[in-house]
C-alpha cells in the first residue's frame, strides 16, 4: 500500500484523485494544521462521504485517509453538498477516474460555487477545461445558480472519455486578456471602485473589464475572474473575497477590500511568462491519466517545485 504524506488540503485531494484515477491503493497522512481547519476538515469530511455513497471503500480518521479503490464507473446523479462545501473540490477529485471510461458522466452539484479557500466553478470552465481539452482530456462545467460561500448553488457538470492527443507546439508568452467582477446583494459602487483599480494595475481598457450583479442569491458576493491567453491557449483565474468566515458569520472590514485587490494583482502580475501556476497544479491529476505528468514543466518550470508535482512522482513509482 503507497503511504503519502501531504501538508496542504490541495494535494490531499489531489492523492485521492490519482488514488481513484490510478487504481492505487494507499493512505494519506495529513498535516494536522489542514485537519484542524473547520472548513478543510469539513470539506475532507464531505469528500469521504461523496466517495462512500459511490460505493468506494475509504475512511477518514486520525488526520489519515485510507483509501481501496475500485474503477469509478461512469454516471448520471445529483449531488448535493452542504452549504459550506465547495463543488470545485468534490468535483476535481472524480474527474480524472471518470475519464476512463467509455461513456461520459454528468452529474448535477447542488453546493458552493464560490469560495475564498478554493477555486471556483467558472475556473474549472475557463481555467484548467481549455488546457486539458488540448491533451485530450474533455470536461465541463456550467453555473446555473451562483452559491456564495456559505450559501448552495447549482451546477451541471460533465466529464466525458479520454481521447489520445498530442499537446503540439508550446507557446509560453502570456497576455492578460480581460476581468469579470461579480457582485450579489453589494452596491455597485463597490464593484466600480475594483474595475478602476484592475484597470489600472493590469493594463486593462475599459471595455476588457466587465461587472455582472448576481441575482437570485440570498448572502452577499464579490468575486473576480482575470483571464489569459498563452499561445493559442485560453485560461483563467478566480478569486472570491472572504466575505464571511468558516462558521458563517459576515467580516467584511473595509481594509479587506485593498487587501483583496492586492492578492488578486499580485497573484495576476506573477503570469507573463507561462500559463498561470494554479492552472497547470490542477491540471497534474489529469496529465497523469494517458499522459506524461512531468509536460507540466514546460508548461510552467515553476511546477516542479510543488508538493503536487512530487506527489505525481510517487504514484508514478
Amino acid at each position: 500500500m503507497l503511504q503519502i504524506h501531504v501538508s496542504t488540503f490541495t494535494t490531499a485531494r489531489q492523492a485521492l484523485a490519482l488514488a481513484l484515477a490510478l487504481q492505487k491503493e494507499c493512505t494519506i497522512t495529513i498535516d494536522e494544521s489542514v485537519c484542524t481547519h473547520t472548513h478543510y476538515n469539513r470539506t475532507l469530511i464531505a469528500l469521504i462521504q461523496v466517495l462512500q455513497n459511490l460505493s468506494v471503500q475509504c475512511s477518514y480518521q486520525n488526520n489519515v485517509i485510507t483509501i481501496h479503490p475500485k474503477p469509478l464507473s461512469a454516471f448520471t446523479a445529483t449531488i448535493t453538498l452542504h452549504n459550506f462545501c465547495p463543488i470545485s473540490d468534490i468535483f476535481l477529485t472524480l474527474a480524472p477516474a471518470l475519464l476512463r471510461n467509455a461513456i461520459h458522466t454528468d452529474i448535477e452539484f447542488h453546493g458552493v460555487t464560490h469560495c475564498q479557500h478554493t477555486h471556483s466553478t467558472g475556473f474549472i470552465r475557463f481555467g484548467l477545461a481549455p488546457l486539458l481539452s488540448k491533451i485530450g482530456c474533455y470536461i465541463h462545467m456550467a453555473t446555473k445558480k451562483f452559491g456564495f460561500y456559505p450559501a448552495q448553488g447549482t451546477v451541471m457538470s460533465k466529464v466525458y472519455p479520454h481521447t489520445k492527443k498530442e499537446l503540439g507546439a508550446i507557446v509560453t508568452e502570456t497576455q492578460i486578456t480581460g476581468a469579470r467582477i461579480y457582485i450579489a446583494n453589494i452596491d455597485q459602487e463597490f464593484a466600480f471602485y475594483q474595475k478602476k483599480e484592475l484597470c489600472n494595475a493590469l493594463a486593462l481598457s475599459d471595455e476588457k473589464v466587465g461587472i455582472m450583479q448576481v441575482a437570485n442569491v440570498s448572502n452577499h458576493g464579490n468575486a473576480i475572474d482575470v483571464f489569459f491567453t498563452t499561445g493559442r491557449i485560453p485560461s483563467m483565474l478566480s478569486f472570491t473575497m472572504p466575505l464571511y468566515d468558516d462558521t458563517g458569520n459576515f467580516v467584511f472590514e473595509d481594509t479587506m477590500m485593498q487587501e483583496f485587490l492586492h492578492t488578486v494583482i499580485a497573484t495576476c502580475l506573477q503570469c507573463y511568462e507561462y500559463i498561470p501556476l494554479p492552472v497547470i497544479e490542477e491540471a497534474l491529476p489529469f496529465l497523469m491519466v494517458g499522459f506524461d505528468y512531468t509536460v507540466a514543466q514546460t508548461l510552467n518550470p515553476a511546477i516542479a517545485g510543488k508538493e503536487g508535482y512530487a506527489l505525481c512522482r510517487e504514484f508514478k513509482k
